[in-house]
């Protein structure tokens, strides 16, 4: 082995050349301890989700289930869920059912106007198309299309609310059988919504001092309206009828009535208790999935719905008479006798008072107060007057 030369005798050409050939030979065998380091951190970093591929399949159901947890998280009622679902749907199909993460905000821009232009369909639902898409990019991919600002939003039209006279509201209830009749009375005379109507339980009715309350009404908000004194003996038959048939399911083994949230685990004996049952239950009885228990629903607010609608058909009545116009016409008729249009407000349970003073324009319009230029004409007064009805009188009457 030939002997070391001491350190001292490394010429400097030497020691750089040699300085040369390490670095030479580490850029060659790889990238060092620096690049190793990287490399470490780029592979403990967790991997960056990559589009779904449009030309490979994908779990449609997956994504829907994701999209109702996330609606139930929020609270937000079954129509909701139903109706953004739908939209969110319909919105892949038009597409060719690609996922929603490789599409954009221009494809969301398409997807909304081809909703008016290609299916000729009005702004509530172009609107409510848009509030879905936008909370699918919002709530599952942490994209933000910027809400209303950001996604075009179609102007409301600003429509009337359909009104029905006190005489055709009467030929519909005397064609109407119970207990839509019973409902009938309730939405006309405490101005609820179909969908408050049919959630009523008997313990929201206080028959003697002539209140009823509505629990989480539309926006999950609670109030409190007036029960008609009219309403009060056919409430009591349909209260009645309800107690009988509960005690029929409890003798069989049933009678249990679905709670709100989690109020099956605080009082596990309310479902069987009558106070809870549905003022207007279903004839069908069906099995609660949260405790397995077999008693009754609330009717579909189909059913009552098209018993309205037929009533009208039968009174001949040509003008649309449906659940909501009742409701309408509840709020008109109060305006009529002069309620407080900040009390009407919270009767009808409206968050603003612009949609409360909607029915003023029913009640103030022109029409009602000025005399037509054609029965001012001679040979036309002369034949009003004939009839008993001058166009003063046709004023007033």
């Amino acid at each position: 082995m030939p002997a070391l030369r001491p350190i001292a005798s490394f010429s400097p050409t030497f020691a750089l050349t040699r300085l040369l050939r390490m670095k030479r030979n580490r850029v060659e065998a790889g990238p060092g301890l620096e690049g190793l380091r990287r490399a470490s951190t780029e592979t403990d970093a967790p991997p960056r989700r990559a589009p779904a591929d449009p030309g490979r399949s994908w779990d449609r159901a997956a994504l829907y289930e994701r999209v109702r947890v996330r609606i139930r998280t929020r609270h937000l009622s079954p129509r909701t869920e139903a109706t953004y679902l739908g939209w969110i749907k319909r919105y892949i199909a038009h597409f060719g059912g690609v996922h929603p993460s490789t599409l954009g905000r221009a494809d969301v821009e398409t997807f909304i106007e081809q909703l008016a232009e290609g299916q000729g369909l009005g702004p509530g639902s172009q609107n409510q198309a848009a509030s879905a898409i936008v909370f699918l990019y919002r709530e599952l991919f942490g994209i933000d299309l910027g809400g209303r600002k950001g996604v075009s939003r179609a102007q409301a039209n600003k429509v009337l609310p359909k009104y029905a006279t006190a005489e055709e509201v009467d030929l519909v209830m005397a064609r109407l059988k119970e207990p839509y009749r019973v409902a009938a009375m309730i939405m006309y005379g405490s101005g609820t919504r179909v969908s408050e109507t049919i959630s009523l339980r008997i313990k929201d009715l206080s028959l003697g001092s002539g209140e009823l309350h509505v629990r989480a009404g539309k926006g999950a908000k609670d109030r409190t309206t007036v029960i008609p004194r009219s309403a009060i003996p056919a409430l009591r038959r349909q209260i009645q009828r309800v107690e009988e048939a509960h005690l029929e399911d409890l003798e069989a083994g049933r009678g249990w009535a679905r709670l709100p949230g989690a109020l099956h685990r605080k009082d596990p004996r309310a479902g069987w208790e009558f106070g809870w049952q549905f003022l207007f239950p279903s004839p069908k009885l069906t099995r609660d999935p949260k405790t397995r228990h077999v008693g009754r629903v609330p009717i579909h607010v189909t059913t009552v719905q098209r018993a309205i609608k037929r009533a009208a058909r039968e009174a001949r009545i040509h003008r649309p008479v449906s659940c909501h116009v009742l409701r309408h016409c509840f709020a008109t008729e109060m305006l009529r006798a002069g309620c407080d249009i900040r009390l009407l407000q919270r009767l009808m349970g409206h968050r603003d008072l612009k949609t409360t003073s909607r029915y003023l324009h029913i009640i103030n319009r022109p029409g009602l107060n000025v005399i037509s230029p054609l029965d001012r004409l001679p040979s036309f007064k002369a034949a009003l007057e004939q009839d008993g009805a001058t166009p003063e009188n046709s004023m007033t009457g």
